[in-house]
């Protein structure tokens, strides 16, 4: 009795299970789903661990200074910047083109005794002939010029600047001396006038 007992539990047990499978399960009406799901979630997933882990390693390779929460020192940082760069500029110019120069290429300058016109040779190819110097009255006049030819083309540089002196200017009895680079003209100033 107790082996029938058993074979009817087994046979319940297996009716059970094999009807609550075919009964309860539907699975198959949302079988496309169940991959759809999982492959975003596994995508959301992966973008979110990517986001933070570039976010961790970007704010510790950004220093503060360049990307600070007020932006009033981003200002402040930039025109220091611009005050150092216009200082240095300032102080190049003042050392290769002083202030008492009216060209580039030319300066007058005033003594007690003479004016000096001091003419730049480099210019010029370093050569005096490249340079006349006439006068007409008070005028004295300045003319330069150089040609410098390469393999396709030939490019010719012209200079000419006159100054007007006063009477008390004898510019019969200038002075032309080189001195290194510059061609030194030395006009003396009559002793009347003084």
């Amino acid at each position: 009795m107790e082996e029938n007992r058993t074979e009817t539990n087994t046979e319940e047990k297996t009716t059970v299970i094999k009807e609550t499978g075919t009964r309860n399960c539907d699975c198959n009406e949302f079988a496309i789903w169940k991959p759809i799901v999982c492959g975003l979630l596994i995508f959301l997933g992966a973008f979110c661990a990517f986001y933070t882990v570039a976010d961790w390693h970007f704010k510790r390779m950004m220093p503060m200074s360049i990307m600070p929460p007020n932006s009033g020192i981003v200002d402040k940082m930039i025109q220091k910047d611009m005050q150092k760069m216009d200082k240095m500029l300032k102080h190049n110019e003042d050392m290769y083109f002083p202030r008492n120069s009216k060209a580039n290429i030319v300066h007058l300058e005033q003594n007690e005794d003479n004016y000096k016109v001091i003419i730049d040779l480099r210019a010029f190819d370093n050569n005096d002939k490249n340079v006349q110097v006439k006068t007409n009255g008070n005028i004295l006049t300045i003319s330069a010029r150089t040609i410098k030819k390469s393999k396709n083309n030939e490019q010719v540089s012209e200079f000419q600047q006159n100054y007007m002196f006063g009477d008390n200017v004898q510019l019969a009895n200038l002075k032309k001396e080189i001195e290194g680079h510059y061609y030194v003209i030395e006009i003396p100033i009559s002793e009347n006038d003084k």
